[in-house]
């Protein structure tokens, strides 16, 4: 299998971690430019002479937090969801599959090889605190996950600021024996690795033990039982469809406050509601198909 190169540049600033799958285990050294962009590398020569001891240091820090909290989510769209191929077994009957992937350690994060669609393979890192799996534009292409010009935009807080990005039904998400289907996901065109988040984690029960190495997944019941649709809890639906309603809300306040003089910035916001209400429409459609109850949705 073939992951990409370890030194990576991030363009948001203290907003995104990224990283790469090492081949075989080893040290992968973090550090810092002069403008706030984080790096990763397995060559502690990679590392300008001034970063050197820091990144040594860190490297060799036994523990930390086995997850990093890098984006959280607002109101989102989501293209279609992709025709399921295949089922997937979990187990012989009422018995929950536990499955044990080894990762790597990234400074404070894990990463983890993940197959998508069954047809690629690229790094992840494990955060456990982003709502969505997101993956790099450059691996969505490589597996044919190619978002239309109309899918929904989920609008993502950043250190930076808010970014939009496209949003996708991944048909089948693979971590070692562990696999999700029908999970949505994010297309992130600044990530050069991706995030594992709660839009595949939300099928198991998960544990890391970052002393060893070790992350253990149990299937649970979650989805058989009807408490997760579409991937997603009762909490996250009322979130996204609570964080659009809020967007349309300030945008109806600002036209409301501005002066009826200001014609230009009237029509501006004329068209970001319209926007904003074709992505709660699409919202609406997406929970229809997922069977999502209406209190759910309020």
């Amino acid at each position: 299998m073939v992951l990409r190169t370890f030194l990576f540049p991030i363009a948001l600033a203290g907003a995104l971690l990224a990283t790469a799958a090492p081949s075989a285990r080893g040290e992968i050294y973090r550090w810092t430019d002069a403008d706030g962009r984080v790096h990763y590398t397995q060559d502690l020569q990679g590392v300008p002479p001034e970063h050197r001891a820091a990144a040594r240091e860190r490297a060799g820090a036994a523990d930390g937090p086995s997850r990093v909290q890098t984006f959280s989510s607002e109101p989102a769209a989501q293209a279609p969801s992709a025709p399921r191929r295949r089922a997937f077994a979990s187990g012989a009957r009422g018995e929950r599959r536990v499955h044990r992937i080894p990762v790597e350690r990234a400074g404070n994060g894990m990463i983890v090889p993940v197959r998508l669609n069954g047809r690629v393979v690229a790094p992840f890192l494990v955060d456990t605190g982003a709502s969505y799996v997101l993956v790099p534009e450059s691996v969505a292409e490589e597996a044919g996950i190619l978002p239309g010009p109309e899918a929904r935009k989920l609008q993502f807080s950043t250190a930076n600021g808010i970014v939009e990005q496209a949003v996708v039904s991944l048909e089948s998400v693979e971590l070692g024996t562990a696999v999700a289907e029908d999970v949505p996901a994010s297309i992130s065109p600044t990530l050069e690795v991706g995030l594992l988040g709660l839009s595949f984690f939300n099928r198991f029960t998960y544990q890391v033990d970052a002393a060893s190495g070790v992350l253990t997944l149990v299937d649970n019941d979650l989805a058989a039982n009807g408490d997760l649709r579409g991937g997603r809890s009762h909490s996250q639906w009322r979130s996204e469809f609570e964080g659009m309603r809020r967007r349309i809300g300030a945008i109806e306040a600002r036209r409301d406050e501005t002066p009826s003089s200001r014609s230009r910035l009237h029509a501006e916001l004329d068209r970001l509601q319209r926007e904003a209400e074709r992505e709660l429409d699409l919202l609406d459609a997406e929970a229809d198909e997922a069977h999502v109850p209406d209190a759910w949705r309020h």
